[in-house]
């Protein structure tokens, strides 16, 4: 044997293992697309769809690629949450506005025959606003204007005050006070008012101001100068932002001993809450939901399901949500069910159980999993089309893209970026995945083979250096 038979054992193993190691393309994932772009290249983004998550494999989307028609693998990272809603208002209304005196004795004397005439107790509230004061000179500009808000009670909105129709063009700064008195001011809100009359009679004005909760008067002043040609205010209530709901997809679950589920939770799915239908309508059940123990390596499902039903071994459960009632029942002929309920973590398999299973004997119920929209940005190169792949267990992390410099601050979310779609989603084949199935299983049966390889030849180099020493030996002592 010579020397050199180690090395090239070693040789032969790292050739094997090169061989092997060629770059992943679209058609080694479990599931791919097509993707259409709005641009031809440059950075866009991705609402992932519920089947490419449900194909991952891999935690955290680590088996997530976007291919281009040379086959490279573009730099992509994950988005943050999207730009809320757009800000809705409801219809105006219309507030009671009065001109106050240019004067600032006038103006007083004014708001306080306002403040003696407001009569308060427990079954009115009495004053108008426009009457019961002394009216300011019509000759001159008025000093301010003094507006009614007590229709406004625990609203949230913006004021708005509106220009006469033969107001000429004007701009200051307006200062609004509110008082729940007419004696004691506070400022509310301050801003540009503005009335500009552009080329061809377009009119541009600002005059709008946000007031939360606001008291029940207020007061519209400005710096010494012109005074504004207002005809009448009015204010928009700020609606609720309406959110869309969570998308739901429903979760397999396999059936155990003593009215028992296994809940398996796709690796990709950013769970959030669950929704547990029961069975039969006017129906109600106590459950329970476990969640397996922090840090536990739990096996694969067979042989979880082997334990879980004969009870060889010690759970690695803990009670993650108990006491839940879960029914759907006729209400005065309103269906209702329980709300959702949070899980906390990302666990991939939930245990399902009714708290008494005596004598339970109904159908199985069905859970629906609530997720967060998955969004990403990848950076399109030449030359397209583009594949989305996902879906090969044991995949390294792909190549990333750092966002801190390439989204502007006022697009922090992305939500700008041209768009990317699924275009055409190729069909499921069961050849293809069982191909690669087994060339996983070649390739780990080749890593085995070549290690006993090296570990024979290593053996057997030693067993002739040792046979060579001893045979040097024996010459010298002859």
């Amino acid at each position: 044997m010579k020397p050199q038979a180690a090395p090239l054992g070693v040789l032969a193993l790292l050739v094997a293992v090169a061989a092997d190691g060629r770059d992943l393309s679209a058609a080694d994932f479990d599931w791919h697309a097509s993707l259409t772009t709005e641009r031809s290249e440059g950075l866009h983004q991705l609402q992932l769809g519920q089947e490419a998550l449900l194909a991952a494999t891999e935690s955290g989307l680590r088996d997530l690629r976007i291919f281009n028609a040379n086959g490279e693998a573009l730099p992509m990272a994950p988005l943050p949450a999207g730009a809320p809603a757009a800000t809705e208002h409801g219809a105006p209304i219309a507030l009671h506005m009065a001109s106050l005196p240019n004067s600032p004795q006038a103006q007083q004397s004014a708001l306080a025959e306002y403040a003696l005439r407001w009569v308060r107790d427990r079954e009115r509230t009495t004053l108008e606003i426009g009457t019961g004061a002394p009216k300011p000179d019509q000759t001159r500009e008025p000093g301010g204007y003094l507006l009614d808000l007590r229709p406004l009670k625990d609203k949230q909105g913006e004021l708005l005050l509106h220009f006469a129709a033969d107001a000429p063009d004007y701009a200051n700064t307006a200062t609004i006070s509110g008082s729940d008195d007419l004696v004691s001011w506070r400022p509310l809100a301050s801003g540009p008012l503005a009335r500009n009359r552009q080329l061809g009679d377009a009119v541009v004005e600002r005059s709008t101001f946000d007031l939360n909760h606001p008291p029940a008067f207020a007061r519209v002043q400005w710096p010494a100068g012109a005074a504004p040609k207002l005809d009448g205010a009015s204010f928009r209530e700020q609606l609720p932002a309406r959110v869309a709901p969570a998308p739901r997809t429903a979760l397999e679950l396999a059936a155990l001993q003593d009215a028992r589920w296994l809940i398996d939770v796709p690796v990709g799915l950013p769970l959030t809450r669950i929704m547990i239908h029961v069975a039969q309508p006017n129906q109600a059940l106590h459950v329970e939901l476990l969640c397996p123990q922090y840090g536990a390596v739990l096996p694969d499902r067979r042989h979880l399901l082997r334990e879980l039903s004969s009870r060889t071994s010690p759970e690695p459960w803990f009670a993650c949500a108990r006491d839940i009632e879960v029914f759907r029942a006729d209400r005065a002929g309103e269906w209702v069910e329980n709300a959702p309920i949070a899980i906390p973590g990302r666990p991939m398999r939930l245990l399902l159980q009714v708290v008494d299973p005596k004598g339970y004997r109904g159908p199985a119920p069905s859970v629906e999993a609530e997720w967060l929209p998955v969004r990403i940005a990848f950076l399109a190169r030449a030359p397209g089309p583009y594949q989305l792949a996902v879906g090969h267990e044991g995949a390294e992390e792909g190549p990333r893209l750092d966002l801190a410099g390439m989204l502007p601050r006022d697009d922090a979310a992305g939500m700008h970026l041209p768009l990317a779609q699924v275009a055409q989603i190729a069909p499921a084949n069961a050849v293809q995945a069982a191909t690669r199935t087994t060339a996983l299983a070649r390739t780990q049966a080749r890593w085995r083979w070549s290690l006993w390889a090296v570990l024979l030849l290593a053996v057997v180099a030693l067993a002739a250096l040792a046979w060579r020493l001893a045979r040097n030996i024996r010459s010298a002592g002859g």
